[in-house]
């Protein structure tokens, strides 16, 4: 039931993707746009080139581990058969080919008849398998990539208001205050002011896109959560249940692990994004609005005011994905598992 559920919910993935590309490649065309794009600023420790390179090498380490822990996993439950297969000897009569697979499947010939029919059983039985396992993996990360993108933009964004003085004294010609030192010179004004438009333009942007991902794939997320929940419970059982000299143990074992992981980079992610969301108002304070005009302080104040509405991606619409839904999960999957557990007994 488990591998079943896992399988359907890795179906609604790929006709999510099939149905919703345009959607998609429009968030993503948005995202990468290099109109999106800053002047590093040494005085504020500001590099957009950093930023990104930092947010795509840590997304790149996830999709890493996803594949490996998934790899790993469905290849831990072949290969044990598969060696006892492989030893099978005629003259040996302790040796035999297993009449089992490690997963449930209909195979139209007997898998046991020789050393050559079980291994041709395991290819046809495990290459559809990784075939799907990874269609999940990648639907799974193009999402929490995206998330992070959206992250990447955020602090650029924070990044580019606390230095947006700093970078745009570097492209005007005269000085930057007016002779008595207490305003910015005109020249100064207009510039911070353009500046503060392409900012503001950068953040409904982001905005915008963190909508449209939120709205064609919050039913996915959903069904996500609650089988992970089911998931994870039934994966406690097995475990607790499969002696640890059992040859299936370390399958089982690791397909926990990747199940949890799943979860947890879905909620890492997006609490991720939430917590950079929350320090915009903040960096927008930190700007040098002190010596700026009216027009830029009514600018700052009003993009405050819109971003202390808070940024969260949700499942359903109900479920945020946060650390707190992350616990909550695991706190239900294991008391299933405990019920379960007790009753069985």
């Amino acid at each position: 039931m488990s591998v079943a559920l896992t399988h359907m919910l890795g179906l609604v993935k790929v006709s999510f993707i099939f149905f919703y590309r345009d959607d998609l490649i429009r968030i993503m065309k948005t995202l990468s746009n290099q109109k999106l794009r800053y002047e590093c600023c040494l005085e504020k420790d500001f590099f957009p080139g950093r930023i990104s390179h930092e947010y795509e090498l840590f997304g790149r380490k996830c999709i890493f581990i996803f594949l490996s822990v998934a790899t790993i996993g469905i290849l831990a439950s072949y290969v044990p058969p598969t060696l006892v297969a492989l030893q099978y000897d005629e003259n040996n009569p302790e040796s035999y080919i297993p009449d089992y697979m490690p997963y449930r499947a209909w195979m139209p010939f007997k898998i046991d008849a020789s050393t050559k029919t079980y291994l041709l059983a395991v290819l046809y039985e495990a290459i559809p398998l990784y075939s799907f396992a990874y269609s999940i993996i990648a639907t799974d990360c193009l999402f929490i990539n995206i998330i992070n993108y959206i992250t990447m933009h955020l602090k650029t964004i924070r990044g580019a208001m606390t230095s947006i003085r700093e970078r745009t004294v570097k492209k005007i010609n005269g000085p930057d205050l007016t002779p008595d030192g207490l305003y910015n010179s005109r020249e100064l004004n207009e510039k911070m002011k353009q500046e503060m438009n392409k900012i503001i333009q950068h953040l409904q942007e982001v905005y915008r896109v963190s909508e449209d991902l939120e709205t064609v794939h919050t039913g996915v997320t959903l069904a996500q959560i609650f089988s992970t929940l089911f998931i994870i419970c039934s994966c406690l059982y097995l475990v607790s249940t499969t002696p640890v000299s059992d040859k299936l143990y370390l399958s089982e074992l690791l397909y926990l692990f990747a199940m949890t992981f799943q979860l947890t980079i879905y909620c890492m992610f997006g609490n991720a994004v939430t917590q950079e969301a929350e320090e915009v108002p903040d960096s927008i304070f930190q700007c040098d609005w002190l010596t700026a005009d009216k027009d830029f302080k009514n600018s700052c104040l009003y993009t405050m005011v819109r971003a202390g509405r808070p940024l969260v991606f949700t499942a359903g619409k109900f479920v945020p994905l946060t650390f707190g839904t992350y616990v909550s999960v695991m706190k239900a999957a294991y008391s299933t598992f405990a019920v379960i557990k007790n009753t069985s007994k």
